[in-house]
């Protein structure tokens, strides 16, 4: 009798001796579909269902299953933070740029510079503000402009890290203080106060800084203080200056000080504003409100209606043109015939809740 062959399993591809033949045919695939009395057959024959089966298929038959099936967790508790909004929310520990956000640290102080081409002056003093942004630790300085100085002034040095004169580190707020020097880049600037912020911050954090230095002076910006100040009249006349205008202008035949000219030079461009209201009696009348102007200058008084948008009123605001304002009004008989002047209204006539007449009309100032 012949041996059976098989399969090796230690050497794939190779037949063994003493096993049976392999199988090289029946491997297709078996169908479940049959045509019988002309008509499709199932042959597979599926597994009983269970009853797990068959509670699934109940719950399957219901449109919301998926949402009765689901079940929510409780939410936790929100906490203080989740009840503000994601914008607002501040970390425990604030970093410098939001807890110190728009501060800035504001010191004043001045340094000296030679000046060596000029015969009344041999120094001067340049005034520099400082300004140190705490929120990245950056340093501006800037020096304010002076009218006809002849220097390039405004930003002295742009904002950046500015370096330690030792280069070990960069300054920052415990290199400041009043009455101390600091030097930068190698030139030394004296301090000589802070703004009302920046005392307030030293404070809080356990540093009292000195009071306030009183600001130098050199001869070249006292100089320049007085001639601005005579330039623009603000010197007083000296005595005998008066006295000599005054007997020169007697001499050659001038009149005397003119009253209404003394007193344009002393009230120019001075006006009183008062608020006021008028009742209008006639029908359809309302409450016409208006502003009063009094001119010192020259006693006049002019007075505007101050009209509301869409009031439905004339657009010209005048309710009476500039002009002096009497507190009786007539006419004389003849034109041109000489009449004794009506009493005016003065400063001291307008008084807050009284009233004045203006050609006949209660006028009541309320503010």
């Amino acid at each position: 009798m012949a041996p059976d062959l098989s399969r090796s399993s230690s050497v794939p591809a190779l037949f063994r001796l003493g096993m049976a033949p392999p199988r090289l045919t029946g491997h297709q695939r078996k169908t479940t579909l049959d045509f019988k009395f002309q008509s499709a057959v199932d042959l597979f024959k599926a597994p009983k269902a269970t009853d797990e089966v068959r509670l699934m298929a109940r719950k399957l038959s219901k449109p919301g299953w998926r949402q009765a099936e689901m079940t929510t967790p409780n939410p936790p508790d929100p906490s203080a933070e989740d009840l503000l909004h994601k914008n607002m929310r501040i970390p425990k520990i604030a970093p410098a740029w939001l807890k110190h956000d728009k501060q800035v640290l504001r010191f004043y102080g001045y340094f000296q510079e030679s000046v060596p081409e000029r015969a009344d002056e041999n120094s001067r003093f340049r005034h520099i503000s400082f300004m140190y942004y705490m929120e990245d630790g950056t340093l501006c300085m800037s020096e304010p402009r002076v009218v006809n100085s002849g220097i390039p002034q405004g930003v002295f040095l742009r904002r950046h890290r500015v370096p330690k004169e030792d280069s070990m580190g960069f300054i920052g707020p415990d290199d400041f203080g009043v009455g101390q020097e600091i030097t930068i880049y190698g030139r030394t600037y004296h301090i000589t106060g802070c703004d009302r912020f920046t005392r307030w911050f030293y404070e809080e954090n356990g540093v009292v800084l000195d009071e306030d230095e009183t600001m130098v002076v050199d001869a070249w910006q006292k100089g320049y203080k007085l001639s601005k100040t005579a330039e623009r009249g603000g010197l007083p006349m000296t005595k005998s200056a008066h006295d000599a205008k005054i007997v020169g202008k007697s001499q050659v035949g001038g009149p005397p000080s003119d009253k209404k000219f003394t007193q344009f030079l002393l009230n120019d461009r001075k006006v009183l504003r008062f608020k006021a209201f008028w009742d209008d009696p006639t029908p359809y009348g309302t409450r016409v409100y208006m502003i009063l102007h009094y001119y010192l200058s020259d006693n006049t008084v002019e007075i505007n209606e101050a009209q509301c948008r869409n009031s439905g009123r004339a657009d010209w605001p005048v309710f009476m043109k500039r002009g002096p304002l009497y507190k009786k009004n007539g006419t004389n008989a003849v034109p041109g015939m000489l009449a004794a002047e009506a009493d005016k209204y003065l400063p001291k006539d307008f008084i807050v809740g009284e009233s004045i007449s203006v050609w006949n009309r209660k006028v009541v100032l309320y503010d």
